[in-house]
């Protein structure tokens, strides 16, 4: 038997389909818990094993392993931005304050001191 190209979609979606309903029919007999979180896990692993073996299948081995380096490209240069975006918030953010009682206490001074002594705030002759 001879699959045609026009076949693997079909194939695949029919494959899906009976997958998610068997996994469908035993989530829902298990109820609730961790077998259900891992059953799920395992279940979107296999499906995406399944993709990738179909998308090298339908691409051929030499395509696949170009667009394979590209992604590999794409994802180092994210990483890359990320890493970067990162370090510039926490540069940007600045050092934190240090703490009260490490700072020792000056005493505040007045920055605009009146030449007047007798403390009354006016200039001096203005009286």
């Amino acid at each position: 038997m001879r699959i045609d190209p026009w076949q693997v979609p079909v194939f695949v979606m029919a494959g899906i389909i009976l997958v998610e309903l068997t996994i469908g029919t035993l989530l829902r007999s298990w109820g609730d818990g961790p077998a259900k979180t891992r059953a799920r896990t395992v279940a979107l692993g296999l499906l995406a094993t399944l993709v990738l073996m179909i998308l090298v299948m339908a691409l051929g081995p030499s395509l696949a392993d170009q667009l394979a380096s590209v992604a590999a490209a794409v994802a180092g240069m994210v990483a890359l931005w990320l890493t970067w975006r990162s370090y510039q918030a926490t540069v940007t953010a600045g050092t934190p304050d240090p703490p009260r009682d490490a700072v020792p206490d000056q005493p505040t001074e007045d920055p605009h001191p009146t030449a007047d002594a007798g403390g009354d705030g006016q200039p001096p002759g203005s009286a």
